[in-house]
C-alpha cells in the first residue's frame, strides 16, 4: 500500500496579529520606567528593546510595506533619543548641597571632637586633683580628718558661716574638694552634651547643624528624583512610541 505524503501550506502572515502585538509593545515600552541603581534599566537598554521590537516588525512584515510615516516616524525616534539630555542645572545644584552638606557633617565632627577633647582634659585634671587630695588628707591627724568630712558636709549645706578659721591644710583640702566637685560635674555635663549631638535633640549643641543637615538630604533627595524623572523622558518616549503605534496601525 503506498502512503502519499501530504505537504501542509505554509501558514499565511497574520498582518493584524503581528500589528496588534507589535503595537501592545510599544505601549508597554512607551511606559517603561529607567532605574538609577548600578546596572539597572536604562535608555539604552530601552533603545535596544524598541529596535529588536521594529527590526522584528519590519522583517517580518516586508519593508516593502511600511509607509513613508513610519519609516519618518522611526527617525525621529532615533534621533530625538539620541541627544543627550541636560541636567547640568540639576547636576550643580547637587553639587552645591553636597559641599554644603559635607562642611556641615565637619562642623559636627568638629564639635565632636572639641567636647571629646575637653572631657579628656577634665579627667585628667580630675584624677590630679585626686592624687593631690588624698596626699593632702594623709597630712592629717585620724580624728582632725573626721572632722573635716563632718565639717565639709555642714559647710556644704549652709555655706562658711561664722566659725573658727583653718589652718593651710584644711583649708587646702576644701578648695580641692570645691575643686574636684566643679571638675566632676563640669565632666558631666561635657559628656551629656557629646552624647547628645547624635541623638539630635533641641538642647544639643548642634541642633540647628543638624537640622540644616536633614533639610539639605531631603533637598538632594528632591534633586535626585527630579533628575531621574528628567532622564526619563517619559512624556517623550510615550509620544514617539505612540506616533510609531499609529503609523502601525494605518499599514494594510
Amino acid at each position: 500500500m503506498v502512503h502519499k505524503v501530504r505537504y501542509s501550506e505554509p501558514t499565511k502572515l497574520d498582518t493584524g496579529q503581528l500589528k496588534s502585538r507589535t503595537i501592545t509593545a510599544l505601549e508597554r515600552l512607551g511606559h517603561q520606567r529607567f532605574t538609577s541603581n548600578q546596572g539597572g534599566y536604562t535608555l539604552e537598554n530601552w533603545m535596544k528593546g524598541v529596535n529588536l521590537l521594529l527590526d522584528d516588525f519590519e522583517k517580518t512584515i516586508g519593508t516593502e510595506r511600511l509607509p513613508p510615516e513610519y519609516v519618518e516616524r522611526r527617525r525621529e525616534l532615533t534621533s530625538w533619543l539620541s541627544r543627550p539630555v541636560d541636567v547640568s542645572v540639576i547636576d550643580n545644584e547637587i553639587s552645591a548641597n553636597e559641599l554644603e552638606k559635607a562642611e556641615i557633617s565637619r562642623r559636627i565632627d568638629g564639635a565632636k571632637t572639641q567636647y571629646s577633647s575637653r572631657i579628656v582634659e577634665l579627667q585628667d585634671e580630675l584624677a590630679r586633683r585626686t592624687v593631690e587630695l588624698e596626699e593632702m588628707r594623709k597630712r592629717l591627724p585620724p580624728g582632725e580628718a573626721a572632722g573635716m568630712q563632718s565639717e565639709s558636709f555642714f559647710r556644704r549645706l549652709f555655706g562658711r558661716g561664722s566659725g573658727p578659721s583653718l589652718d593651710d591644710t584644711s583649708e587646702g583640702i576644701k578648695e580641692l574638694e570645691d575643686e574636684i566637685r566643679l571638675l566632676t560635674d563640669e565632666t558631666l555635663e561635657q559628656q551629656k552634651a557629646l552624647k547628645s549631638i547624635d541623638r539630635h535633640p533641641s538642647e544639643s549643641p548642634c541642633a540647628e547643624e543638624w537640622r540644616k543637615l536633614q533639610s539639605l538630604q531631603a533637598k538632594l533627595e528632591g534633586l535626585g528624583t527630579e533628575r531621574l524623572e528628567k532622564l526619563q523622558l517619559a512624556k517623550e518616549r510615550e509620544e514617539l512610541t505612540g506616533s510609531i503605534a499609529d503609523a502601525i496601525a494605518k499599514i494594510s
